[in-house]
Formats: C-alpha cells, structure tokens, sequence
C-alpha cells in the first residue's frame, strides 16, 4: 500500500511521498478480484473495479461502523485515483480548533496537510469531528485550491475566493473523507456543513458491518491468516483453501487450513468490532490455540472466550 504519511502537532511535513508501494498494487488486486454476497459490497468491487480501468480523481466519503475496513479502502482509492501523488492522513480527534487548522493549512514557516498532499490526496479521519473553521478552510481548499497558513492576511474563509489580487499558493488535493457517523444526520444537527458535504461526497460508499456479511467470513479469514503467520514469521507451508474463494492460486497453495466448523463458529459471532475484531480473534488463535497444521473450532472457541491473555 502506498505509504501514508501522518502528520502530528509541531511536525513539518517534510518532503512529499510520490512513490506508490508495491503493496498497494496487491491489496487493489485482491479487492478487484474479491465477491461478496452482500450488495453493498458488490457496489464497492464494481468501483474499484472502475475505477482501476479508468483512473478519475474525485473525492469520497467513505462510512461504516469501527472495524469495517474505511482506512483500507481510502489507502486503495487514492491510490487507484492519484497513483504518482502523496497520501497523508489528517487526524484531530481532541485537538483544539486552531491547532486542527494549523495542520491543515500550516503556521508560520512550517507547511501543513495540504501543502504535503499537493497533487495527491488527503485521508480525513472520522471527518464528522472536523471544527467549524478547519470544515470552512477544507471547503475553500477544495473550491480554490487555496488554504493559507495561519498568521496570513487571509482567513481561510469559503467566500473569499475571489479577492483581487490573491497569489496565494493553490494546492491541487483530493479528500478522502471517512466517518463512522452518518454525516447528513450530523447536517440536520448543524455540525456539519452541508456545502463541504456536496463537495466531498461525489462518490460515497457505506461498508456494511461483518455481522451482514456471513458468507465473506471464510475467503476473509484465509487472507487475514495468511497474513498474520506472515508477519509473525510462521512458515505458510499449510495447506487447505479449496473450499473458499481465495484470489489466486498462490494464495490457495499457500493458505492457511481452517476446518469447516471454525468458519461456522466465526459466523455465529455478532462481531461487534467488525474486521478489526476478527483479525484480533483469528491472531490469538493462530498464535496461541492453533494445534498442529489447522485451524479448529476449539482454537477460535478459546481465542473468542479470551479477550486478554491469562483471563
């Protein structure tokens, strides 16, 4: 996946990051090739699926539940969409407002989040706790390109895009915007704008919760185990992934073995947590339960039942 940089309170953004992960190709490559059963699942591959035949930068809003695999896909579509540009993730949850805008629009000498993602895009965490002005100066940055840093005679204000004279920088971003709230409830409220919406949701997509999507259970348990031996440097000589949709045949050379009754097991769960709960799960019982050369239901039963090691 293409690398993303995070930028925090009192950090320059440094140099842009123009490469693209040789990752990313492989995670755009599984969603392409996934299936799901669920329809909301099916309109996300179909756009994805467009998307890398015809590249067409735009903005998103993406929404779903904790878990649901919004920062996944955000990482997968600006890359799809801005293959050669930066990508760098924008969080402010507990910031004060002014420091919220200076990381957006940078202060004094140092630059901020959309200086950094000129020519590629932004990936705005749960984008319904923007503050009032960072949601003003995000909209004039979309509609002028403009986002001055603070302590500059502008104001960053959505009406001022045409003020004589201006030769102010323009920054050329694409937002990615995720929310685990419904952000036109958050309109009918007033805490969010609903001129910064319309600019934003040019395409959105809603990931549906793990507890709608059964039937992606298996083909997702053999990608994350595979992954999560992986990284823990387990050797992936098991065997085993004939009776799911797994993307390739290497992947099914290499996969995991799961019994049958741990796949009913993981579907009897109402997972909360989504997809992060079920790799949480599925690490404890690979690492912790697993017996032998598969994966049974007793392992996940265990790794269900213990949360924390040692409860």
């Amino acid at each position: 996946m293409k690398p993303v940089t995070t930028l925090r309170r009192g950090m320059d953004p440094g140099p842009s990051l123009k490469s693209t992960h040789p990752a990313a190709a492989r995670w755009i490559g599984t969603l392409i090739r996934m299936t799901s059963a669920h329809p909301g699942m099916t309109r996300i591959l179909d756009v994805v699926e467009r998307l890398s035949d015809r590249p067409y930068r735009t903005n998103f809003v993406l929404l779903g539940e904790p878990g649901t695999g919004k920062e996944g896909l955000g990482r997968a579509l600006a890359n799809l969409t801005s293959p050669a540009g930066p990508l760098v993730r924008y969080d402010v949850a507990g910031f004060p407002e002014d420091e919220a805008l200076a990381l957006l629009c940078g202060a004094g000498r140092r630059g901020g989040v959309a200086e950094a993602a000129d020519g590629g895009s932004i990936l705005i965490e749960e984008a319904a706790g923007l503050p009032a002005r960072v949601q003003a100066a995000l909209l004039r940055l979309l509609k002028t390109g403009r986002c001055e840093r603070l302590g500059a005679a502008a104001v960053n204000s959505p009406d001022d895009d045409e003020r004589p004279g201006d030769k102010s920088k323009r920054w050329d971003v694409r937002v990615v915007a995720m929310s685990d709230r419904d952000l036109l409830a958050e309109i009918a409220t007033g805490r969010f704008r609903h001129d910064l919406y319309h600019r934003l949701a040019r395409v959105v997509l809603t990931l549906p919760p793990l507890r709608e999507r059964k039937d992606d259970i298996g083909p997702a348990v053999i990608w994350m185990g595979n992954r999560i031996l992986r990284q823990a440097r387990v050797p992936l000589d098991l065997m085993g992934a004939e009776d799911f949709n797994v993307a390739s045949r290497e992947e099914k050379r290499r996969a995991i073995a799961v019994d049958p009754e741990a796949i009913v097991t993981l579907e009897q769960h109402t997972w909360p947590g989504n997809f992060r709960e079920l790799e949480a799960v599925l690490e404890r019982a690979l690492l912790l339960y697993r017996e032998g050369d598969r994966l049974r239901a007793e392992a996940i039963s265990a790794a269900l039942q213990n949360g924390e090691i040692g409860s």
